[in-house]
């Protein structure tokens, strides 16, 4: 009974993440995403049953050849400071003077050179895209 529910959940998944690829591929030419080490991150007990539950490799396995098959294109970047680097004026904050741990707890700041106010997660997603889109 265990398995058969398991094998639900695992179906369901795998489901989504054909449907969520599809629809991603079908609407982008350009696909850009983090080269994100998840076997390094899978060592951290703490964030290894969210990255697994996520499939973050299926999720991207499937857009790769998904965009091979449409003819589209999938950019991966590093990660590196893209939470630190400004998108507006492009300057690099490096943490503002902050440690690790209390950088990492800052939701919003205000870029010191630009002046513009910014959401760290929106920030480094337009981070991410320009990175992307350098590189094409």
């Amino acid at each position: 009974m265990v398995a058969k529910y398991r094998q639900k959940i695992a179906n369901q998944r795998l489901d989504q993440l054909q449907k969520f690829t599809t629809k991603l591929v079908k609407k982008y030419d350009i696909i850009v995403l983090e080269k994100l080490n998840t076997k390094g991150m899978m060592k951290n007990h703490y964030l290894a049953r969210a990255i697994a539950n996520a499939s973050w490799s299926k999720l991207v396995d499937m857009l790769q050849y998904k965009c091979n098959w449409y003819g589209k294109k999938l950019i991966q970047v590093n990660p590196s400071y893209t939470s630190q680097i400004c998108a507006n004026c492009g300057k690099n904050n490096h943490r503002l003077g902050l440690n690790k741990s209390e950088w990492l707890a800052v939701r919003e700041w205000d870029c010191p050179n630009c002046g513009k106010h910014l959401d760290r997660d929106i920030n480094a997603a337009q981070v991410i895209l320009q990175k992307g889109l350098a590189i094409r």
